[in-house]
């Protein structure tokens, strides 16, 4: 199996929007979704990281994508996220996404206990074999997941699972994003999830961008991904030096408070964050209209 030839560009990790009980507000959701589409983004990933997906109950998260999906109506792919800690609960809901009309099913890699190599090749043999003819990927965060995949054990899944056909590496490490080109073979598609190394990893044969800041600013990134792709290097590291601008400015999706308090700025309200997370000071919000002014992308404070 091949990964989805649709399945490139400027996948935006989805917010997810709650309301101020905290809990889910899909119409919230969906409203990001047509202004996500409109800005030109080649695709969606729901329930991720940036999308508080792992504070979600699995009912919420099937509930999430299955209105999503319903929603874009085919405009763009459909990433859906997941991984879970449990491989009963991962099969579970990658089971339902297959069902809801997902184009991929993306896995977070098993996280908080350590697992070795061995068990974290089961893992993912297991869910491939559950629906054997719906692509997968792998999706690796370690500073978050702490535990990562190595080449070998990619090369061995790619083996036994003909289905995993891509990965979203969330790791600085650009040598190892390399060595999972070489060791995947052709019909393979590794996205990079590290926004402040999108230019370099499609450089280096990245299909595309699984980035969170672009929640906010996805013109940005549908043009650095354009220029890239027609050859004009100017343009395109113009384009990545105002990502990383806005990167820091919106501390990178550490706290999705500041995403959310961003797209508000610009019409676009998703709500509140799901507790522990919490929402910004009032410091912190004058801090950050002041940085997007001073990148060019808010008009005031």
């Amino acid at each position: 199996m091949k990964a989805p030839s649709s399945i490139h560009g400027v996948v935006c990790a989805m917010l997810t929007s709650f309301d101020e009980q905290h809990q889910l507000d899909l119409d919230g959701s969906l409203r990001l979704t047509d202004f996500l589409i409109a800005g030109s983004v080649h695709g969606l990933m729901v329930g991720g990281t940036t999308g508080e997906g792992l504070l979600l109950s699995l009912d919420e998260r099937k509930t999430l994508l299955t209105e999503i999906i319903r929603h874009v109506q085919g405009r763009v792919p459909v990433i859906a996220h997941t991984g879970c800690v449990s491989t009963a609960d991962t099969i579970d809901l990658t089971e339902h996404a297959q069902a809801a009309g997902a184009t991929v099913a993306a896995l977070i890699v098993p996280y908080f206990f350590t697992f070795d190599d061995q068990s974290l090749s089961q893992h993912f043999a297991s869910v491939a074999k559950a629906v054997p003819d719906f692509p997968l990927f792998i999706y690796t965060f370690p500073g978050n997941a702490k535990n990562d995949i190595s080449p070998q054990v990619l090369a061995q899944l790619r083996q036994v699972a003909p289905n995993i056909v891509g990965i979203k590496s969330s790791s600085p490490d650009l040598d190892r994003f390399q060595q999972y080109l070489k060791v995947a073979g052709d019909g393979f598609a590794a996205f990079n999830g590290a926004d402040g190394l999108m230019l370099p990893a499609l450089a280096l044969g990245a299909v595309g961008q699984v980035s969170g800041n672009a929640n906010v600013y996805p013109e940005v990134f549908r043009d650095l991904y354009n220029a890239h792709q027609r050859g004009d290097m100017e343009m395109a590291r113009e384009k990545q030096i105002l990502v990383n601008g806005i990167r820091h400015v919106l501390k990178d999706g550490l706290h999705p408070a500041y995403f959310k308090a961003a797209l508000a700025l610009r019409g676009v309200p998703v709500g509140t964050v799901r507790l522990p997370m919490r929402w910004l000071s009032d410091q912190e919000l004058k801090t950050m209209k002041a940085g997007l002014q001073e990148l060019g992308l808010h008009e005031g404070v």
